[in-house]
């Protein structure tokens, strides 16, 4: 609650969705964009993939994640394709000095009904929404 400065870090790989929840922190005005991710309070993370420290992929292709104290879980079976059939953005707050989730929520990737490009500046007005309880 005390946070002033974010660090913003895309994952999606979608301009049109980051620029549209960049547009929507600056509406909200609660925060500071910083560039540095080591002189920002917390990092938001948009990305197609949910937060679990992070993706490894080992030279010899095995596929896996690394957690933020650094213990890596192989997966069983090398899979290349991490994403769902149905398509998700998750916003997560991530404390940048231990790595730790401190908030995430996910929507449903919209279509013609809900706006192609807006999961990015509707999970941003979730996370406003959930600093006003």
């Amino acid at each position: 609650m005390s946070a002033k400065s974010i660090y913003f870090d895309d994952r999606t790989g979608v301009d049109a969705v980051a620029k549209r929840a960049l547009n929507e922190i600056k509406k909200w005005g609660r925060f500071q964009i910083v560039q540095d991710r080591k002189m920002a309070d917390l990092i938001l993370l948009l990305s197609a993939d949910q937060y679990k420290g992070g993706y490894i992929i080992m030279s010899g292709g095995q596929t896996g994640t690394i957690d933020v104290h650094g213990k890596i879980d192989v997966d069983p079976i090398p899979n290349y394709n991490k994403q769902a059939p149905v398509r998700y953005a998750y916003l997560t707050v991530i404390d940048p000095k231990t790595g730790e989730n401190l908030w995430s929520d996910s929507h449903r990737w919209g279509g013609l009904l809900t706006g192609f490009n807006s999961v990015g500046a509707r999970l941003v007005k979730e996370l406003e929404e959930q600093t006003k309880k």
